[in-house]
């Protein structure tokens, strides 16, 4: 068992990555020793969300906000159950947080959850290598290992592409969600929804959705519950022919980590519910979406980590600033133009962020609209959702 670091504000730790280059810092967090593959977040706030997103689990994340912890951490602020990360790079870390939500600081909750911090480094550098040279596997440790050690470590694990980690973070378990954004105050919850979460808290919900948890985030649920849906949540490799004996009005498949192509078991299942009951997928869930309807993933050079990404719906031609956390895209010129519709584009790179099935109730996006960059930009596809789930009833 991995001990509590001392709380020594000149303990030391390393980032050592596989291409040799080393990082020496400051420790926070806990005494321990974690390996991943290393991205960057440019995201300037929430660092509680990005903690707790499964879709990270398998990565070490640099933060390029400078300082992290002044807030501390809440239990609102979750997007899971614990901390998914396998270690924390920052500039600055703030042992002490200061707001009137805080029940616990950020050094209290990193060191109880056994994920080791490093600070006090050059974040900027650090970034800048990895967009050159892409993302890398490293080993960030608080334990006092030495750097040739944590080098060899780092070039010993494996690479994320090809990994298969969705059944890591999934549910072991299917279970009812039933909490909505409002019963946190309304935090994020969009004034469109308000009146259909009511509705929910009466045991009125309109609508029975079937959640695939391959890495789910709390607030898709939250979500998903304003706007008049009944949540049942199922493990990642639970099959369509159990969760169309649910009798769902849709299917939602959710964000996660890992590559999307060894997830060959979600793939068969989707295409055994298209076109039977209406579908929206988000990240991981996009990208399985693509595979299902006979394209392809690759792998992006740093992935797109961050709440500031320009998106244009093709559509409507406005722009919407996403939050995004993902490494693998799918590749639109590997779908069937005349099933699939291309529906978003990332401004920044052009790459794929959202498509649409042009005959059959089936869309998704690689984006998060349940994420409050916007901060209710993408709102709108909850309610493309219900809206298919209802025309969908209709013709039944």
């Amino acid at each position: 068992m991995e001990e509590p670091l001392t709380r020594d504000p000149e303990a030391r730790a390393i980032l050592a990555l596989e291409d040799g280059r080393v990082f020496k810092g400051r420790a926070a967090g806990a005494r321990a020793r974690r390996g991943g593959e290393v991205v960057f977040n440019t995201s300037i706030t929430g660092y509680q969300e990005v903690f707790t997103d499964p879709s990270y689990s398998g990565q070490i994340v640099c933060l390029t906000y400078p300082h992290i912890g002044n807030v501390g951490t809440n239990l609102d602020d979750e997007e899971s159950a614990k901390p998914y990360i396998e270690a924390l790079v920052v500039r600055e870390f703030s042992a002490v947080g200061s707001n009137w939500r805080s029940k616990e600081s950020a050094q209290d909750y990193l060191e109880r959850h056994h994920v080791p911090v490093i600070w006090d480094i050059d974040t900027r550098a650090l970034v800048r290598h990895l967009r050159d040279v892409g993302a890398l596997r490293g080993v960030v440790a608080t334990d006092g290992t030495s750097a040739e050690k944590l080098i060899a470590e780092a070039r010993a694990l494996p690479t994320m592409a090809g990994l298969e980690l969705a059944s890591r973070v999934t549910s072991p378990k299917q279970y009812e969600w039933k909490r909505g954004s409002i019963e946190l105050g309304g935090f994020g919850a969009p004034l469109e929804a308000k009146s259909q979460t009511a509705a929910t808290s009466e045991g009125q919900s309109r609508y029975k959705v079937v959640a695939y948890d391959f890495g789910i985030k709390q607030n898709i649920l939250r979500l998903l519950v304003d706007h008049g849906c009944e949540v049942t949540v199922v493990p990642a490799q639970t099959s369509g022919e159990d969760v169309l004996a649910l009798k769902p009005d849709g299917v939602f498949l959710s964000n996660g980590p890992g590559d999307p192509e060894p997830i060959g078991y979600a793939v068969a299942n989707i295409r055994k519910m298209l076109g039977r009951v209406p579908i929206f997928g988000i990240c991981l869930g996009h990208q399985l979406c693509g595979l299902a309807l006979g394209g392809s993933t690759f792998k992006l050079k740093f992935g797109h980590h961050g709440s500031n990404h320009p998106v244009q719906n093709l559509r409507t031609k406005k722009v919407e600033i996403t939050s995004q956390n993902h490494g693998f895209c799918v590749d639109p010129d590997s779908l069937p133009a005349s099933d699939v519709e291309i529906t978003h584009v990332n401004l920044n790179d052009h790459t794929n962020e959202g498509m649409r099935h042009r005959s059959l109730p089936f869309f998704s996006v690689q984006y998060h609209p349940e994420a409050s960059p916007g901060p209710h930009d993408a709102r709108y596809l909850f309610n493309d959702f219900m809206n298919m789930m209802n025309k969908s009833a209709e013709k039944a």
